[in-house]
């Protein structure tokens, strides 16, 4: 397994120059389906937010695998595909093709296949029974932690705090399939399942959630694309993330905070840090901006709701107190739930540079790894998303389907000649903070030095 700072072998692509030999007329263009759209004026426009911009044929890139996978449910995108201005592909050999047909050619053919035996198979279709248990699991938890706080002792209180902040995390699991559509085949009531569990469990804005999770799907593990590693000064996942993030240069660097980085990592950087920039500013912004009320009403009731009925069950007299512990406490271990496990599938793996495309199959491949998908206490406390591959494979697959495809998977990636792994739960913990012991000390002893802005 590579390092952060590693590069993976990928067959030979036709060359970014080359792509600029794209009509100037279109300046923003994406191919799909072998037709090139104008989408120069809806970038902006683009419900998806700027994730667009990432699988631009300008750039070598074709967006076909990206619009199919995530509008799998959408009859509104097609109809807004088909009204952009199109033509037929300007190169000879369309952007980000691969020279070599052969081999490759032949695995993307046989992955087509193979999805769609899938979809014969039932493998797509929502379960209403699944859902039920899934917000019914939710209710039941944040029942018990109102149940551990009636004793108000600091046991008891404290057990409350965890249960409850595992009850945000896994609001965080059931958010992220309703913001992927795949929860139910109406895509506005999986938007709406979102909006409610990101609001009241974390406090949190879909829409701004969205717009930074699509970008980590379009372009994982891409430097200067992926937003779960644009995360400087507060971490570092790779051995140049100081130098090429946002050309932020080593803004906010500190060679001592970098080298204990695998230790701060998830009670300091996860827990505190990035909850606190998250929940009193970065997504009410968003909320505000794209006056969402509905979700803002959502992440208000987060604050005052449950600081009330902590207020009442754990017998606090203080409205402060209750809502610094209960509240925050219980948003603290939120923080380290979530972007502790979502780290693991990813972040250790080898970067690619900004103008690298792969083909879907293996950027979803030698980008993110599966983590114990046959161990079913895994599989719950990862919320099925341990099934990394398999899910960006699949972004609008129901997540709860993907343990068993990702064995059917295994078997399609050895006839294949892919490199799919499925790393053990501690295994993937031990990679991700060694990943970060080791990029941290990389910077400890090679402090960068400050990219100027021309």
């Amino acid at each position: 397994m590579g390092k952060g700072g590693n590069k993976s072998q990928e067959p030979q692509t036709i060359p970014a120059e080359e792509t600029q030999l794209l009509s100037a007329k279109w300046e923003q263009v994406c191919l799909i389906d072998g037709v090139e759209y104008d989408v120069t004026d809806f970038v902006r426009k683009h419900p998806g937010g700027s994730v667009i911009r990432y699988s631009l044929a300008n750039t070598g890139a074709d967006a076909t695998p990206l619009f199919n996978a995530f509008h799998l449910r959408s009859k509104k995108a097609r109809m807004v595909l088909k009204s952009l201005p199109q033509r037929t592909p300007q190169l000879s050999i369309q952007p980000g093709q691969l020279l070599d047909e052969t081999s490759e050619g032949k695995m993307l053919k046989n992955f087509e296949v193979f999805e769609n035996e899938l979809r014969e198979e039932g493998f797509f279709e929502p379960s209403i029974v699944h859902n039920v248990y899934r917000i019914s699991e939710l209710v039941t938890m944040f029942a018990f932690g109102l149940y551990c706080y009636s004793f108000q002792t600091p046991v008891m209180i404290a057990l409350g705090i965890v249960v409850h902040g595992v009850f945000g995390a896994r609001c965080g699991w059931v958010q992220h399939e309703g913001g992927h559509g795949s929860m139910t085949n109406d895509i506005g009531i999986g938007k709406r399942i979102q909006s409610f569990f990101i609001g009241f469990g974390l406090g949190t804005n879909g829409d701004m959630w969205n717009h930074m999770h699509n970008k980590h799907h379009a372009a994982t593990q891409k430097i200067s694309h992926d937003l779960d590693l644009d995360t400087t000064p507060l971490v570092a996942f790779f051995n140049t993330a100081f130098e090429s993030n946002r050309a932020r240069g080593a803004v906010g660097f500190n060679r001592f905070w970098a080298k204990f980085q695998a230790f701060t990592f998830l009670p300091i950087t996860s827990g505190v840090f990035v909850m606190l920039f998250w929940l009193l500013f970065l997504h009410p912004r968003e909320m505000i901006r794209k006056r969402n009320w509905e979700s803002g009403l959502y992440m208000l009731s987060s604050h005052i709701v449950r600081t009330v009925l902590f207020k009442h069950f754990a017998g606090f007299e203080s409205w402060t107190s209750a809502y610094l512990v209960g509240y925050w406490g219980a948003m603290w271990v939120s923080g380290m739930y979530l972007f502790g496990h979502f780290s693991l599938s990813h972040t250790h793996l080898a970067v690619i540079d900004r103008d690298e495309h792969k083909n879907w199959v293996r950027f979803a491949v030698d980008h993110t790894v599966d983590i114990a998908t046959s161990n079913p206490l895994v599989n719950w406390i990862m919320g099925y998303l341990n099934c990394q591959v398999i899910h960006h494979l699949f972004p609008g697959m129901p997540q709860f389907r993907q343990p068993e495809v990702s064995r059917r998977f295994a078997i399609f990636a050895k006839e294949n000649g892919l490199n799919y792994h499925v790393v053990g739960y501690f295994e993937a913990w031990k990679l991700m903070l060694g990943n970060l012991h080791s990029v941290g000390e990389h910077y400890y002893e090679n402090a960068p030095v400050p990219i100027k802005k021309e």
